[in-house]
């Protein structure tokens, strides 16, 4: 169950920005488009080429997706990637759902195993934070929790 986010509308330019300085420049996305659309965007949904990411993946593409709202004191956001060729869920949540882990905290699923702990950003702009949970998505999250249970 999740917690319903504090403040109001996303922002329809803040969307456009992470699009632009940050999905838009990540290699391995193929697409990146506002859910429901231009218009209404309500989140956006960044799609993987399952080939371009180390370890590969496939045949079908996992997705980023990206909801955020703009408040005080602090922004809401929801980052959540899904691979449907395993099963595996990562998630960077800032929201009220765990308290007990902080004002933001990390969390993954993958077969029976999941976890989740309270983590903090190097940086505080939007931005900077989606290229850092993009950054350890890739580099860090799939090779150490995505495959962490499969035999060598």
């Amino acid at each position: 169950m999740s917690v319903p986010h504090l403040g109001g509308d996303p922002n329809a330019n803040l969307y456009a920005q992470l699009k632009r300085d940050v999905l838009d420049r990540v290699p391995q996305i193929t697409a990146v488009e506002y859910v429901p659309d231009d218009i209404e965007a309500k989140q956006l949904r960044a799609t993987f080429d399952p080939a371009r990411l180390d370890p590969p993946t496939g045949p079908d593409s996992p997705e980023l997706t990206v909801k955020w709202y703009r408040q005080e004191p602090h922004d809401w956001f929801r980052i959540n990637y899904t691979d449907p060729n395993t099963g595996f869920h990562a998630g960077w949540h800032q929201d009220e759902d765990h308290p007990d882990l902080g004002r933001t905290h990390f969390q993954y699923s993958v077969a029976e195993t999941e976890d989740r702990w309270g983590i903090t950003f190097e940086h505080e702009t939007p931005s900077l934070i989606l290229w850092e949970i993009v950054e350890e998505l890739l580099e860090d999250v799939r090779p150490t929790y995505q495959y962490a249970n499969e035999e060598p």
